[in-house]
């Protein structure tokens, strides 16, 4: 039963968010037959708002730079219309399929009427921009001198973060789809407040619910809502995982039966060594420098194909083995 309450944007869309990753990890499309009808209520139920998406209880939680929350509840209300028309086309669905893909062409243009004027964001917080480049929210035509607005937002605000729990979810990997692969590296290894490693120097072991819930000179932040043991900055791993060391699931081929291995090395880190325990065995992606040199380890489970990619722009597809190359 929903309340006044339910339905939190990026909150309650997990209804949608969970089952899609599920499926990319495991490949069973039980995952999504088994939810599907839940999923459509949540669909029905969010109709009652017109175009205007979920609740908006929360926003980008704990950011240092405040986006509308309604924004953030638009730009969702299209991406859980983008991942009910992938169910309904896995799960064989063309008539539910097409339905959902008219919704989010609807979604897209209300937001472009509210949120664009002179071909910019009228909200133009790092969260803003994020979400509308990642849910492809913005003109085709137009969508580079986004990713250059992006980009400086970021320099602009010396190379730190100022987003809070939904912006930084996807943060780096949103940065890296757009080819801001350094960018990534800076944010990653910023030892300023906010950063990640603001918190480890600040004596962090675990991942904490707010960036400066302990400093070395202020002490504990305010007990009522200070959790030192939290899911949502922890989501820079799957970008550690994914693009640092280049380990990803194909859409077509769930579960990593095949894989995508396209590694970014960087020498300010040094080294990477990853391992994904996958249904269908472990996959390990491992690179590090010797002087000018970067040497890649790669261990492929039998079954399994792993298309590579290095950035040298060579190309290997391999299986069921252990594999060493360098450049």
């Amino acid at each position: 039963v929903f309340t006044s309450h339910s339905g939190n944007a990026a909150w309650g869309d997990a209804d949608l968010i969970v089952p899609n990753k599920l499926y990319e990890m495991y490949g069973d499309t039980a995952i999504l037959e088994e939810h599907f009808d839940s999923m459509e209520y949540y669909m029905q139920y969010l109709e009652q708002y017109g175009l205007e998406g979920p609740n908006t209880a929360y926003g980008d939680w704990l950011n240092y730079d405040v986006t509308d929350k309604r924004y953030i509840a638009v730009s969702y209300y299209a991406y859980d219309a983008s991942l009910m028309k992938k169910f309904c086309e896995i799960l064989g669905k063309p008539e539910r399929a097409e339905y959902y893909a008219e919704l989010r062409e609807r979604i897209v243009s209300h937001f472009r009427c509210r949120y664009i004027e002179n071909g910019d964001l009228t909200i133009k917080t790092q969260t803003a921009y994020l979400l509308a480049l990642a849910f492809d929210l913005v003109p085709a035509e137009d969508r580079d001198s986004y990713i250059k607005k992006l980009e400086q937002k970021i320099i602009d605000n010396d190379y730190t973060l100022s987003t809070g729990f939904v912006g930084t979810g996807i943060l780096n990997q949103t940065l890296e789809k757009l080819g801001l692969h350094s960018l990534c590296y800076s944010l990653l290894l910023q030892t300023r407040d906010p950063s990640w490693l603001y918190s480890v120097r600040q004596g962090a072991t675990t991942v904490w619910e707010r960036w400066n819930s302990y400093t070395l000179e202020r002490g504990f932040g305010d007990v009522g809502m200070n959790s030192f043991n939290h899911y949502a900055y922890g989501a820079v791993f799957d970008w550690i995982f994914g693009v640092s060391s280049g380990i990803k699931p194909v859409a077509a081929d769930p579960a990593y039966k095949t894989v995508e291995i396209a590694p970014h090395p960087d020498k300010c880190l040094g080294w990477a060594d990853a391992s994904i325990e996958s249904r269908n065995g472990n996959v390990r992606s491992y690179w590090y420098y010797k002087g000018e040199t970067v040497y890649y380890e790669f261990d492929i489970p039998a079954g399994v194909t792993a298309n590579v990619q290095l950035p040298s722009g060579k190309q290997y597809t391999l299986s069921g083995g252990s594999y060493r190359f360098a450049e």
